[in-house]
């Protein structure tokens, strides 16, 4: 088969674009969780405040497993929406359309795939098992957790991770990215499979 085939050309454009789109959706719910998150964050800094303004230090701790967790995410949803784009457009320039290209294009993919499988699984646990532990001290002296919790709970907050609607969308959402990722990966290999297959047959109709 010539460089210049195109193999399985709108499933490939299809495959890609699906992987492109929920990886855009990963990576909007991640950012949004992130911005939110820093939002309720600086709620209860700002109300603690209110009652004790001097040399205030607040912490939270157990956040930052979900937090770092989150980022990962974020990170392999950017990496998909890059490489799905860039795939996008290869699928207009036939003469790059080789088994070789399209193999690494697949395996490109797949690594986004496991990317996000080795991320979703723990901050899905975080999520469903985890809260925000909060913690302010006053000149090194520690804040009642009596007194943070009843400024939660008047700022309508939850420690809980799994009551927070924007961590749910970004526990849910990017396992379709990685769905479509493997998809589209296994449908470039197919399609580099029938390149090296149509090229093996004019081999041995050679003389």
């Amino acid at each position: 088969m010539s460089p210049s085939a195109q193999p399985l050309r709108l499933q490939r454009l299809g495959a890609l674009f699906l992987s492109f789109a929920f990886a855009v959706v990963g990576l909007g719910v991640s950012i949004n969780a992130r911005v939110k998150a820093n939002q309720a964050v600086n709620e209860v800094k700002h109300s603690i405040s209110l009652t004790r303004p001097d040399r205030l230090d607040i912490s939270l701790p157990t956040l930052l497993d979900i937090s770092d967790v989150g980022s990962v995410v974020l990170a392999g949803c950017a990496l998909q929406v890059v490489l799905s784009a860039l795939f996008i457009v290869f699928v207009f320039f036939p003469r790059r359309t080789t088994a070789l290209f399209l193999r690494i294009q697949g395996w490109s993919l797949y690594f986004c795939g496991v990317w996000l499988l080795a991320t979703l699984i723990p901050f899905d646990v975080f999520y469903a098992t985890r809260q925000a532990q909060v913690s302010a001290t006053l000149d090194g002296i520690s804040v009642p957790a009596a007194e943070i919790q009843s400024i939660e709970q008047a700022l309508g907050l939850s420690p809980y991770y799994k009551d927070a609607s924007y961590l749910k969308l970004v526990a849910i959402l990017p396992w379709f990215a990685l769905l479509f990722a493997v998809i589209a990966g296994f449908v470039l290999q197919l399609a580099a499979g029938y390149i090296s297959f149509g090229d093996s047959r004019n081999d041995e109709k050679e003389p």
